[in-house]
C-alpha cells in the first residue's frame, strides 16, 4: 500500500460539567496505534468528540472512588467513519438508551461494542467518583 500526502488527523474528547471549566483529552496522531488515557471527576459526565480516526476504540468507564479500580460501569465505542464524531452527551444516556451493536444517533461513526454495568441518577455521581477514558488508535499498514 502507497501512502499518500493526505495529513494525519489528530482528534479531541472533551468532557463537560454543568458549570466550571472542560477537560479535553487531544489524541495521538491518526494511525500511531498509540493509546490515549484520561481520568476526570465523574461530575463531567456530559461527553463530546470530535475528528476521531476511523478504527479506534473509545473505552468510557465509571468509578466510584479515585484508589477504587472496581469499574462500576462502563462503554466501548469503535468507530467506523473517517472522521467519527459524538454531539455533547451525557454518559448516562449513552449507558441507558444503547446496547451492544447499535450505532450512536448523537454521534457519526460510533458504534457499542461493548458494554458493562448500569447508570447512575445524575444524583448518585458524586464529585470525588471519576470517569476513566481510554482510547485506542488503529495502526496504518506498513507500506510495501
Amino acid at each position: 500500500m502507497i501512502k499518500d500526502n493526505t495529513p494525519t488527523q489528530n482528534g479531541a474528547i472533551i468532557f463537560w460539567h454543568e458549570t466550571g471549566a472542560s477537560h479535553g483529552m487531544p489524541l495521538p496522531a491518526e494511525g500511531s496505534g498509540e493509546r490515549a488515557k484520561k481520568t476526570v471527576d465523574a461530575t463531567n459526565s456530559k461527553i463530546a468528540m470530535s475528528d476521531i480516526p476511523s478504527a479506534s476504540t473509545i473505552t468510557l468507564k465509571y468509578r466510584k472512588a479515585p484508589d477504587d479500580w472496581d469499574v462500576h460501569s462502563s462503554i466501548t465505542f469503535l468507530t467506523t467513519h473517517r472522521p467519527a464524531s459524538l454531539e455533547r452527551t451525557e454518559y448516562n444516556y449513552l449507558l441507558g438508551t444503547y446496547s451492544v451493536g447499535d450505532f450512536v444517533s448523537e454521534g457519526l461513526g460510533l458504534k457499542v461494542i461493548a458494554k458493562t454495568g448500569s447508570p447512575l441518577p445524575q444524583a448518585d455521581m458524586k464529585a470525588d467518583h471519576k470517569m476513566d477514558c481510554e482510547v485506542q488508535l488503529s495502526k496504518f499498514p506498513p507500506s510495501a
